[in-house]
Order: C-alpha cells, then sequence, then structure tokens
C-alpha cells in the first residue's frame, strides 16, 4: 500500500511541477490525477499497489469532510446571508456531479469486465424478457 501512496503522491508532485513550469490555469492535483490515470491506462489498469492505496483513501474521506463541517459552523452567519444562492448552487452541482458520476461509472466498467448494474440495460436489451441459454 506504501509503493500505491508513493506513485499517487509522486503523481501530484509531476502535476505540480508541470503547472509551475508551463503556468497552466489548472490546478496541480488534476494535472498529477490525469498522469496518474494515463499511466494505469498505459498499463491497462494493473497497478494493483495503486488500487489498494485508492481503497485505503475512499475509506477516510469521512474523516476529510469534519474540517468543511467545521468551517461551516465557524461561518454560519456569513453563509446565513447567500443561503438561496448557496443552497441553489449545490443543488445544481450536486445533480451535475451524480450525473457526472454515473456516466464515469458506466464508462470505466467496461475497462474493468464488470457488468452494468440491474436497471441500466439499454433499450434493446429491455425488450428482451427471456433468459439466456
Amino acid at each position: 500500500m506504501i509503493q500505491g501512496l508513493v506513485l499517487l503522491v509522486a503523481g501530484q508532485l509531476v502535476g505540480e511541477a508541470v503547472v509551475t513550469v508551463t503556468g497552466l490555469p489548472v490546478p496541480s492535483a488534476v494535472v498529477g490525477m490525469v498522469l496518474v490515470l494515463a499511466a494505469l491506462l498505459a498499463r491497462k489498469g494493473q497497478m494493483p499497489e495503486v488500487k489498494r492505496a485508492g481503497h485505503t483513501l475512499l475509506m477516510l474521506v469521512p474523516l476529510f469532510l469534519v474540517p468543511v463541517s467545521v468551517g461551516i459552523m465557524a461561518q454560519f452567519d456569513a453563509l446565513r446571508a447567500d443561503a438561496w444562492p448557496l443552497t441553489a448552487a449545490l443543488c445544481v452541482s450536486i445533480v451535475l456531479g451524480m450525473a457526472a458520476t454515473g456516466l464515469a461509472v458506466r464508462w470505466f466498467s467496461r475497462f474493468d469486465g464488470a457488468e452494468a448494474p440491474a436497471g441500466a440495460a439499454d433499450s434493446t436489451q429491455q425488450g428482451d424478457r427471456g433468459g439466456r441459454s
């Protein structure tokens, strides 16, 4: 798992170098993760150490949300003045984020060999009520 974390951090470090040298108006973490994605695609996803590190980091995501929650509570009075625009922006971003996640899962599941979840069948399969033989 340490090797996977090192590879992820190395990707972010290379992304930081690329943004610093080129002056791209993109966050260095995004550039780094695109580079890690390119490495994964080049190796056809055969980097189990990165997969283990990713799963571990996903289990820790709730801990990353604690500072955000504390900041919201500390700034609650300032945020109350703009409650409606913030609520609208949050709702739109949640819907767009869910749609993007669904499309990404569908797209990446083709590479993993996993089948689409139930209910995600396209229209050509919906008419087929019989089982496979």
